[in-house]
């Protein structure tokens, strides 16, 4: 009897060190990839597919980049420079190609020379997003639609 309650304890001792370490990892990970710089949740679709993936976009000096919600990786997965972005008008996503953990947010087609993709956003992100593409320096070609 005694034993089995040793080895309970251990189970269970185990089980939260293994939670805290994950937590600890998830939160050093996000404000290493934050640097001080803007960082929203947002989805990422490529054209011609219907899942939505879940990332961090981080808003760079001269860069959008995006990250992966999940995971250890420091290196963005996407990263699109600021004067080859084109946004298009964003449309509000409902029904089922809505996010639950995005309510109220808005697709926002997008292109970066040949390649197009979609990003979802709620609305104080996606106003970022717009005011960061905007406010480019002097002399960057800015697309915007």
């Amino acid at each position: 009897m005694p034993s089995a309650l040793i080895s309970t304890e251990v189970v269970i001792g185990t089980l939260l060190v293994a939670a805290v370490v994950v937590l600890a990892t998830t939160y050093l990970r996000r404000r290493y990839i934050a640097r001080g710089l803007p960082l929203t949740l947002c989805g990422l679709r490529r054209a011609g597919t219907e899942r939505w993936r879940l990332g961090l976009i981080r808003f760079g000096d001269n860069a959008l980049e995006w990250y992966t919600l999940g995971g250890v990786s420091l290196r963005p997965k996407r990263r699109w420079l600021r004067q080859r972005l084109l946004l298009e008008a964003p449309l509000l996503l409902q029904g089922a190609d809505s996010i639950p953990l995005l309510p109220g947010a808005s697709r926002v087609p997008c292109s970066d020379g040949d390649h197009r993709f979609d990003l979802a956003l709620q609305g104080p992100a996606y106003t970022a997003l717009r005011s960061w593409q905007e406010a480019s320096p002097p002399g960057y070609n800015v697309n915007v639609a």
